[in-house]
C-alpha cells in the first residue's frame, strides 16, 4: 500500500512562503528573525515557525483508501509588538490563502484557513515580552 508523503506538502508550503519573502523556520526561528541586537533596543523582524500535522489519509473510493491527503499546518507568527504581528500574519495570509501549492505526482487544492479561536497574545515570560499569532491552514491532494 502506498501513502502519500507529508514533507512533500510541507515543503511546497515553505517554498511559497519563502517566495513572498516570508521569513519562516520549520520547527524553529529562521536564521536573522528575531531581535537583531540587544532585545528590546533594537530592530526585531518578525517571524513564523511552522509545525506540520502528520497529515490525514482519505479514501476516494473503497479500492483507494489512502488515495488522498488532507494536510494541515501551524504557523506561530513572532513579532515584538502586537500590531507587528498582525501585520506579519496577514503578510502569511496573502502569501497561502487561495494559492495551489506545487507537490510533485499531486493534483493539489488551493491552502484555507482553519477556524482557530486564539487571538494573538503577549508572552512575558520573554525578555522581552514578544507577542505570537497562531494560525492554521490546510490543503487536500490527490495522486496525479
Amino acid at each position: 500500500m502506498t501513502v502519500a508523503a507529508a514533507k512533500p506538502h510541507t515543503d511546497a508550503v515553505l517554498a511559497l512562503l519563502v517566495a513572498a519573502s516570508v521569513a519562516v523556520g520549520r520547527g524553529k526561528p529562521p536564521a536573522g528573525s528575531g531581535w537583531q541586537g540587544t532585545p528590546g533596543s533594537s530592530d526585531f523582524k518578525p517571524y513564523a515557525v511552522m509545525f506540520p500535522f502528520p497529515g490525514q489519509d482519505e479514501p476516494t473510493a473503497l479500492a483507494l483508501p489512502h488515495h488522498s491527503l488532507d494536510f494541515v499546518f501551524q504557523l506561530t507568527c513572532v513579532g515584538a509588538t502586537q500590531d507587528q504581528v498582525e501585520t506579519f500574519m496577514d503578510k502569511v495570509r496573502a502569501a497561502l490563502i487561495g494559492v495551489t501549492p506545487s507537490v510533485s505526482g499531486r493534483a493539489t487544492f488551493p491552502v484555507y484557513r482553519v477556524p482557530l479561536d486564539r487571538p494573538v497574545t503577549r508572552d512575558d515570560a520573554a525578555t522581552p515580552p514578544v507577542h505570537y499569532g497562531v494560525a492554521q491552514f490546510h490543503f487536500r491532494s490527490d495522486p496525479t
